[in-house]
């Protein structure tokens, strides 16, 4: 459940973005751009959380490395 929201809300904004920018587009071209543009905002949204993800976990390694280096 919570994916299938996070799609549509993903969905809506895009095309409401596109819709209602400064130079908008009309609502066919909106509404196909944002069938298109949706995964890729998901896929990117999801690559940044695990690219975090591993730096948070290198940077903890990193840390307990010194703490052990610091205790000898």
């Amino acid at each position: 459940m919570k994916t299938t929201v996070t799609i549509v809300l993903t969905y809506v904004l895009l095309v409401l973005l596109m819709r209602y920018r400064r130079d908008g587009m009309d609502w066919g071209p909106a509404l196909l751009i944002g069938l298109l543009a949706t995964p890729l905002a998901l896929l990117l949204s999801w690559g940044r959380e695990r690219l975090n993800g591993k730096a948070r976990r290198a940077g903890e390694r990193a840390r307990a490395r010194r703490r052990g280096e610091e205790a000898e």
